[in-house]
């Protein structure tokens, strides 16, 4: 069967209130303790398949889950058990049956769940939803991760009223949208266990008392692999990139809230802030990439979206000052300053926008935007789509017609008044992240050698931008520190020596070559 979810992560605060709430509804309770199955080479978690034996009560039930169509949904196969022992001989001609036969190492127990449940079904106009709230832990070795999140799974009726009653309840308990699954968490702390059984986990990773501290657990989440097949049709290929830069935004997002990453150092919290805004600037650019295809109805959203990500800005504005531009200028000779201490984007406020009711809403209707184009997705009247396997050709002919106007505005970068500097950055940007969505139905040699030529000239207009950025801040300061005169001056000469750089590295973006399709 397929199962539809929403999970939540309920902060320490909104927990008794949450309880509260449901016992009055007539919640029962349900102990469970999961015990969860994979190789020691983590075939499963890899393939994102999750194996487990749970007794429910007094039942022990055999369940097995492979990835659904989107990110709200699972296939999930359960089978009643008489006692805590697997029987694989239930997926005999299946094609689980032949993902398990592919496994290299046998299998056996990584890590156990025991969580107390208050589950109720909750019946509506739009359908029927079943809250699970669980609180408990996850054990894997020494290490132990508690967990308290709320399930809203789907049983009858529509996506529209899961997501309806999803906003009700986030708004009122101050709720945490979490992606991660049980076994992902699992997984994580189970590989984090092996590392503290052999000695390999870093010592960041340790608390006091040698105990060790999850690692892998708080690791940001990066943009990944994207994978499109020539035959894909144009609203599948966004779904697919789109579905990525979702989860890169959602996943930082979660960890800046504060699930599971109470012990995260600074540097760890400027990076959560860091590749939650690249995956905010990567899903914009997916829109204006595919919006040519596929009908996306993103303005509402977009402008939520854009809003926080100036909101975000403002705090990694501080942390280049702060970690990068101060220490060059302390190297270069400047006088002592006064700096201002932390202010409203410190890292409490930093969580705090994370975790507000309005940003996790803007996050939650962006999940649901991502469910609607998998369900209802429409290709954008008035534009012939990409011919069937020709959607390589397709894409590098789009990324091309950018490349050119990108190369031609960028000879003249040194004329260029700083909006325009600012916005033709953006541009390449997007291009740049555009080229990653499309890589895998590109001809490797030019896709090579763009992807370097971009990426450098990428990294010298965000040096420059840092470098503009710093000017201001220092200048505000000059007033009332008239040494800071000496930081003013240092950074002028240095943005004229980088855009110098940048005029460069356009003439050898130019001079790349075109992006060509893979042959079929």
């Amino acid at each position: 069967m397929l199962e539809r979810e929403l999970k939540f992560h309920v902060p320490a605060d909104k927990r008794a209130a949450l309880e509260k709430a449901l016992r009055k509804l007539n919640a029962a309770v349900l102990p469970l303790h999961a015990r969860y199955f994979d190789t020691e080479k983590h075939e499963l978690a890899q393939a994102r398949i999750a194996l487990r034996l749970r007794k429910e009560g007094s039942q022990w039930v055999q369940t097995i889950k492979t990835p659904g169509p989107d990110e709200l949904s699972r296939v999930e196969i359960n089978t009643p058990r008489p006692d805590a022992t697997l029987d694989l001989s239930v997926y005999q001609g299946s094609a689980i049956e032949r993902a398990l036969k592919k496994l290299e190492c046998p299998l056996e127990l990584r890590y156990e769940t025991e969580v107390d449940r208050l589950v109720l079904k909750k019946k509506g106009r739009g359908g029927a939803i079943e809250f699970a709230y669980d609180q408990g832990v996850i054990k894997a070795g020494q290490l132990e991760l508690p967990i308290c999140e709320l399930e809203l799974e789907l049983v009858s009726g529509g996506t529209d009223h899961l997501f309806a009653v999803a906003r009700q309840w986030l708004a009122r308990h101050g709720l945490i949208l979490d992606l991660r699954s049980k076994a992902e968490r699992g997984d994580a702390l189970a590989r984090d266990a092996v590392g503290a059984r052999t000695g390999s986990l870093a010592p960041a990773a340790r608390q006091a008392g040698d105990t060790p501290e999850p690692a892998q657990l708080r690791l940001p989440r990066r943009a990944g692999p994207i994978v499109l097949d020539p035959a894909h049709a144009a609203h599948e290929a966004y779904r697919l990139c789109a579905n990525d830069c979702m989860n890169q935004i959602i996943r930082n997002a979660t960890y800046l809230a504060g699930a599971d990453s109470a012990g995260a150092t600074a540097e760890l919290r400027v990076e959560y802030v860091h590749q939650l805004r690249v995956g905010i600037r990567r899903i914009r650019s997916c829109w204006k990439f595919f919006g040519k295809w596929v009908e996306i109805d993103e303005a509402e959203l977009g402008t939520e979206l854009r809003r926080y990500f100036s909101l975000l800005g403002q705090a990694r504005d501080r942390d280049v000052i702060a970690l990068v531009v101060a220490p060059r200028l302390m190297r270069a000779g400047m006088p002592e300053l006064a700096l201002p201490g932390p202010d409203d984007h410190s890292t409490d406020a930093t969580q705090a926008l994370a975790a507000s009711a309005g940003f996790q809403a803007t996050l939650l209707t962006l999940l649901n935007h991502l469910v609607a184009v998998n369900e209802t997705a429409q290709p954008r009247a008035g534009a012939a789509p990409p011919a069937a396997g020709k959607l390589g050709k397709a894409l590098s002919k789009r990324l091309n017609k950018r490349l050119e106007d990108i190369c031609r505005q960028g000879a003249q970068f040194g004329q260029l008044a700083i909006d325009a500097q600012h916005s033709l950055r953006k541009r390449v940007k997007g291009l740049r992240y555009s080229m990653e969505f499309a890589a895998s139905m590109l001809s490797g040699k030019s896709y090579a050698r763009l992807r370097d030529a971009l990426a450098d000239t990428q990294h010298t207009l965000g040096d420059l931008n840092d470098l503009y950025i710093a000017q201001d801040y220092y200048q505000g300061l000059a007033a009332s520190q008239p040494q800071a005169w000496f930081a003013v001056g240092w950074l002028s000469a240095m943005q004229e020596r980088k855009k110098a750089e940048a005029q460069a590295e356009f003439l050898r973006l130019a001079q790349a070559g075109r992006f060509k399709g893979k042959k079929a």
